[in-house]
């Protein structure tokens, strides 16, 4: 993992565990700034929520960071994050819900299950999309890139 992280073209990086994909977490938000939003992809159980573990941390988060499959949003104010799980929602509700009014430029947002609702945020918003492909045991192949 010794890979240096940039955000203008494609990335692909392996993790071998949880905490190797934290640790990754953690670089991700180094490089991270208000207005950027993170689309994650992978199935279930990929790590999306393992990683976005990871990127609090590096932002300085000290709270427990579980997925917010049932309440669509968990709110970190005090670093202006915030972490959004689509998994059970539309589109459509997306909008009706109002959460895009999480995407603001001085939010960071990561956003699980983007595909539901990558076709409603602009294309101008500072969108990096990171893809994590479950490999066997526990390996995730993990790319990253940026519009």
């Amino acid at each position: 993992m010794a890979e240096k992280l940039k955000f203008k073209k494609k990335n692909l990086f392996t993790t071998s565990s949880p905490s190797e994909t934290i640790k990754l977490g953690e670089k991700i938000a180094k490089r991270l700034r208000p207005g950027n939003i993170i689309f994650l992809y992978g199935e279930l159980g990929a790590g999306k929520t393992t990683l976005i573990k990871g990127i609090a941390r590096g932002l300085g988060i000290k709270k427990q960071i579980i997925s917010p499959s049932f309440v669509l949003v968990k709110e970190y104010p005090q670093k202006n994050f915030f972490h959004i799980d689509l998994y059970r929602i539309k589109d459509f509700d997306f909008l009706m819900s109002g959460l895009n009014e999480y995407l603001s430029k001085k939010n960071i947002v990561a956003i699980e299950w983007a595909e539901k609702i990558e076709n409603l945020v602009k294309s101008e918003k500072n969108i990096i999309k990171i893809k994590i492909n479950l490999k066997e045991n526990e390996k995730r192949e993990i790319s990253i890139e940026s519009n």
